[in-house]
């Protein structure tokens, strides 16, 4: 007789260091729930998997070395049945020791769902062009030195606005060419050639408003670009993490914007 043993996925958490966009590949990471420690299985490219949890939902608590601990709600009527995947973004410790020391701003803000940033010092390719082809959505780029190659991995980035006050968030699919990348949704039609493509930092927005964003303390000029959301309003706020750290109030000399193209954008519900 053949014993058959079935197993059911429950989730997947896909681990993001929010100062980089990249997978957080050290296998060094303790899951606990209440009194239960979990031994989910590692994939690779961050991903750690988990089979028969149950149904009911809950809590996990994350404890990975070098990052801050956190928690994430495993809410099962809000995952996707097929591929039930949550991006779960840590934040480095104060010497994260893979990374170096970080700032940090934090505060509280009424109404805040959601807060990331984009260092303006640090563009990783040029826009070329947008084009719809076969039914997929192709963003082109330039590399930043004649020759040069970028690899654009499948996360969100960041396009910034010839302006430099905002910027429109998008998100790569898979590779085209050496030059142009598939998209999940459409670009603004109003970018222009050379404006600059960034990736992302992410930070925390807790449920009472309050919030913590941190960045690599790796140069002497931070210029960094914030963007976050309070409840239906959208914010661009510039600030330079040597002049102003700490506690912070986000609305001084934040711009009220409505975002490129008048899409709505689908957060990060566990950033």
């Amino acid at each position: 007789m053949t014993t058959v043993i079935r197993a059911t996925l429950s989730v997947v958490l896909h681990l993001v260091d929010t100062t980089t966009g990249r997978d957080v590949d050290d296998t060094n990471v303790r899951f606990t729930g209440g009194e239960t420690t979990f031994k989910p299985m590692f994939k690779g490219d961050g991903n750690w998997v988990f089979i028969g949890l149950g149904k009911e939902d809950f809590l996990m608590h994350i404890k990975a070395e070098g990052y801050d601990e956190t928690d994430v709600s495993i809410n099962y009527g809000t995952l996707d049945p097929r591929l039930p995947v949550i991006d779960v973004f840590l934040m480095p410790s104060e010497k994260n020791r893979s990374g170096g020391s970080v700032l940090e701003i934090y505060g509280t803000l009424p109404k805040l769902e959601h807060i990331e940033a984009i260092n303006l010092m640090r563009p990783i390719c040029g826009f070329s062009a947008f084009t719809e082809k076969r039914g997929k959505y192709i963003l082109s780029f330039l590399p930043r030195n004649a020759g040069g190659r970028i690899n654009l991995e499948c996360m969100k980035y960041a396009l910034l606005s010839e302006t430099k006050e905002r910027y429109e968030v998008f998100e790569v699919l898979s590779t085209e060419t050496q030059t142009s990348v598939a998209i999940r949704a459409p670009v603004d039609a109003g970018h222009k050639v050379n404006e600059m493509i960034y990736r992302i930092v992410y930070g925390r927005a807790g449920p009472m408003g309050e919030f913590s964003l941190k960045v690599r303390n790796d140069s002497d000029n931070l210029p960094y670009l914030i963007r976050f959301r309070a409840g239906d309003s959208e914010y661009f706020r510039p600030l330079d993490f040597h002049l102003e750290r700490g506690e912070t109030d986000l609305m001084k000399g934040a711009f009220k914007l409505d975002p490129l193209g008048g899409k709505e954008e689908e957060e990060g519900k566990n950033e």
